[in-house]
């Protein structure tokens, strides 16, 4: 199975390596784990919980929060394969809503382009937002309706990075829990 986020993983695991967990505090739900590597604070990321919730912040892209279940951080960990989100499910926890990551994405508008056979090549580069698809699909007399909006859209690049450095972050604290 292809994995549609896979440069996304591998930028992670890149940028990644060096990287230690940090617990600024543990008290049960209420946690405070730091992410990085040492003595620098780039790509740097805290994960936050108490009960029903989990923040995430730092250097890797906007915050999140996400509720559902009293123990977030079990939550992304439970039965996930190292590096294996789970993006469409995970972004329904969102406080925000999962449109709240979603952005335009050209190789999505391609795969619409090509499924109604119309002559735009959104791999050229031109195509780069939603107004842009807009204006091209207006200029060659395309029909097309707001609906359509959503089928070119996916899950932002840093949103998917976030994914993975709180599935990264709760694997870390679970492992360090079993070893003490």
């Amino acid at each position: 199975m292809r994995d549609p986020y896979a440069s996304q993983r591998r930028q992670f695991i890149s940028e990644t390596q060096r990287h230690e967990m940090r617990v600024l505090h543990d008290e049960g739900l209420y946690r405070h784990l730091r992410f990085q590597a040492p003595g620098t604070g780039i790509w740097h990321w805290d994960l936050i919980t108490w009960p029903g919730s989990l923040a995430i912040r730092g250097d890797i892209g906007e915050g999140h929060i996400f509720t559902r279940v009293d123990d977030m951080l079990r939550f992304f960990d439970h039965g996930q394969h190292a590096h294996q989100i789970n993006a469409d499910y995970w972004a329904e926890k969102l406080d925000l809503g999962r449109n709240s990551v979603k952005e335009f994405s050209a190789e999505r508008f391609g795969v619409w382009c090509a499924d109604g056979e119309y002559p735009i090549n959104s791999a050229d580069g031109l195509v780069d937002h939603e107004q842009a698809a807009i204006d091209t699909l207006d200029d060659l007399g395309v029909e097309w309706d707001f609906e359509d909006l959503e089928s070119w859209r996916d899950y932002g690049h840093h949103f998917i990075i976030a994914l993975h450095a709180i599935l990264w972050g709760a694997k870390r604290y679970h492992e360090s829990k079993e070893r003490a």
